[in-house]
């Protein structure tokens, strides 16, 4: 681009010396603005080339948002406008579900899996260029795969190292729609279908857990840093190849106890829970929070005694909770959830 405005530059320097005197002045005055325009132009290029290079740093932020396990998943609708400067900015909407167990105490083998989910606009959630007229959106789908091990290092502590595994994939609705239609005609419309990311992530979490389970009352509380290191893979469109790392640490804890009740046989328990989380990695320059916070409470029924399940594993609670949701920024929200207990 520097050489381009010094060749503007030399032009138009040169240009009053080859004319006549009279006519100099309105010529000179011509070749100023026509200088200002060049610059505006080249300034407004550098700036089209920035958003673009944000779009694929934006998907691999979502991206880790949606691959890091979260003990509280729920579904959550930030209006990005709320929380940034940025004129115009649509909604983003994230939503994740997931569930972990330990095999049992003589394979105290751990397992895991998280699914979670985007929708936004990325012209105007990476760029701020303000929402399309289209009513066309992008969307994420993620998975995560952990398998851990528990070290018991005291009467209710446990350590659990972790090692996770994810992938994910984020298309258009357009490229959606497209790949819909060359199922259904066997029509190849490649300008649409080669327009999406393929993402691999690798990493790890450790968990501080303390589990003390009694007749009055349980307590679950889980310390967990989570990193990831993302990448973007295969056919994946150039705008949006890069690397990325998601870091989280956060902690969840959860309290029952009795509420003198009984369905299905079995006590009907209330229910209090609660996770605080901050992210280090680039989660946060997408999302527009660094630390969100969510609380909430519900009751809890034990069904274990009809053995709903299979493979080994079989329902033992159902939950119902209510969460209040406050991110940095002043980011709010609330949500209902359906937990499980195996």
């Amino acid at each position: 681009m520097r050489p381009l405005r010094q060749a503007l530059a030399a032009v138009a320097i040169g240009l009053p010396a080859v004319l006549h005197a009279p006519v100099a002045l309105a010529q000179g005055t011509e070749i100023n603005r026509i200088e200002q325009g060049v610059d505006t132009l080249l300034d407004r290029i550098d700036a089209i080339r920035d958003q673009l290079r944000g779009r694929g740093s934006g998907v691999l932020g979502l991206m880790g948002y949606n691959m890091t396990p979260d003990g509280s998943a729920n579904s959550l609708t930030v209006n990005r406008s709320t929380v940034s400067a940025e004129e115009g900015a649509s909604t983003l909407t994230l939503s994740q579900f997931g569930f972990g167990f330990t095999w049992s105490e003589s394979f105290p083998l751990f397992t895991e899996f998280y699914g979670g989910y985007a929708r936004y606009d990325p012209r105007a959630v990476f760029t701020g260029l303000g929402t399309r007229r289209t009513p066309l959106r992008w969307n994420n789908v993620a998975a995560t795969l952990g398998v851990g091990y528990d070290i018991r290092i005291g009467e209710y502590l446990w350590l659990r190292p972790i090692f996770n595994v994810a992938g994910g994939y984020a298309a258009s609705d357009a490229s959606l729609a497209a790949s819909f239609v060359q199922y259904r005609t066997d029509r190849d419309i490649a300008a649409l279908t080669d327009q999406h990311v393929n993402v691999l992530g690798l990493g790890g979490s450790l968990m501080l857990a303390y589990y003390d389970y009694q007749p009055r009352r349980d307590i679950d509380v889980e310390l967990r840093y989570t990193h990831l290191e993302l990448q973007t893979v295969g056919d994946t469109i150039r705008a949006a190849r890069g690397r990325s790392t998601a870091q989280t640490l956060g902690v969840w804890a959860r309290y029952r106890w009795p509420t003198g009740l009984e369905a299905f046989g079995r006590p009907v328990r209330w229910v209090l829970d609660g996770t605080a989380s901050y992210y280090f990695g680039d989660q946060a320059e997408v999302t527009g929070f660094r630390w969100a916070v969510k609380a909430g409470g519900g009751i809890e029924i034990d069904v274990g005694r009809y053995e709903v399940g299979a493979v080994g594993l079989y329902l033992s609670r159902l939950r119902l909770v209510a969460r209040y949701f406050y991110g940095d920024g002043g980011v709010t929200g609330t949500s209902v959830g359906i937990g499980m207990s195996f």
